[in-house]
């Protein structure tokens, strides 16, 4: 019970501060929005990157298939939001159990320029392939489409804030219990030895295969949230040039730690928006911030604060039970003893 109350209090008192800062700044809340969803999407290569340690170069692939898939359906089949957004999660899934058996056998290397060449695969797609769908450059339109919703009208830009927040706050409960789990330790022991988890019986290949799955899920997700709040999908949104955004912000944030996302999302759209006002390279201002975070604080905004917390207050470290073992989260050293 203890334990289940930690899982969500954290979660719950961000998601709560954000209707704080959307209440007291109320200019500000499509910038909140547009954190929280960004921030599933960094969720997705944090996943890949900080759990696993493999870098894709994919993501935006991921983020347009799931936003092509509430667009269309929004667009020739459908008309309501909800659905859109369980279309996206469901694409997601289908996407993460196709290709996840071929890309995860892959080496490290391997993986990152095969998800980039499926990413430029992609744009191809959305925007030649399926022109007669996607209308290509042109973008595809449905928001006059759109019906309303019961309980709670999300075409609403103020109604549609509170949706997104509901769905980052149950992302982010299943994260951090993703994190707590025996799942979450077996990812991060993957990370630090692959062979001596196969070693010790357990299957590198389904590990690998359930992280990249849950990942597509997430990127997809963020996509399909976009697609409703824009009310229009093109094939920008995909390019493979943005798929150094999103692990940017995985290494500004915190790579491996569950609030590390939300502190790199909010980190580079800040940056993005606050400094594109003056400066037209606003790329640059990112740069040096990753640089710094990378050579002075290697675990990102998140990881530092969650050090000097637990060195300021003492605060005991949590563990979990992996078979016969009993080992600290949240650490590279829960992997190390496992193993």
């Amino acid at each position: 019970m203890k334990n289940s109350v930690r899982i969500i209090g954290g979660p719950l008192l961000l998601v709560a501060a954000l209707i704080v800062a959307r209440i007291l700044i109320p200019t500000k809340m499509n910038f909140i929005t547009e954190i929280s969803i960004f921030t599933i999407y960094v969720m997705g290569c944090n996943l890949l990157y900080g759990y696993l340690g493999m870098v894709s170069f994919g993501q935006p692939f991921y983020l347009g298939v799931g936003a092509y898939s509430a667009a269309i359906y929004l667009a020739y089949l459908g008309n309501n939001p909800l659905v859109s957004v369980a279309c996206g999660i469901g694409i997601g899934l289908i996407v993460g159990v196709v290709l996840g058996p071929f890309f995860v056998r892959l080496r490290g290397d391997y993986f990152a320029l095969v998800n980039a060449a499926i990413c430029a695969i992609g744009l191809f797609v959305f925007e030649k392939l399926l022109l007669p769908i996607t209308r290509g450059d042109d973008g595809l339109w449905y928001r006059a489409r759109m019906s309303e919703t019961p309980l709670l009208d999300i075409r609403q830009p103020a109604n549609f804030f509170f949706f997104v927040l509901l769905v980052f706050a149950v992302v982010l409960i299943l994260f951090r219990y993703m994190d707590q789990s025996v799942l979450g330790i077996s990812f991060r022991a993957i990370k630090v030895n692959e062979r001596k988890m196969r070693f010790l019986g357990y299957s590198a290949f389904k590990i690998k295969w359930i992280g990249f799955t849950l990942a597509s899920m997430l990127s997809c997700l963020a996509g399909a949230l976009y697609a409703v709040n824009f009310g229009f999908v093109n094939p920008y949104l995909g390019t493979p040039h943005r798929a150094a955004e999103v692990l940017v912000a995985t290494l500004i944030g915190g790579a491996g730690t569950v609030y590390g996302p939300f502190f790199g999302s909010f980190a580079f759209i800040g940056i993005r928006d606050v400094v594109s006002k003056y400066i037209t390279r606003w790329e640059f201002f990112v740069g040096i911030l990753t640089l710094i975070v990378l050579f002075r604080f290697g675990k990102g905004i998140w990881g530092n604060i969650d050090l000097l917390i637990h060195e300021k207050f003492g605060r005991k470290r949590e563990s979990i039970r992996f078979g016969d073992i009993s080992c600290p989260v949240n650490e590279k050293e829960s992997s190390e003893k496992l193993l």
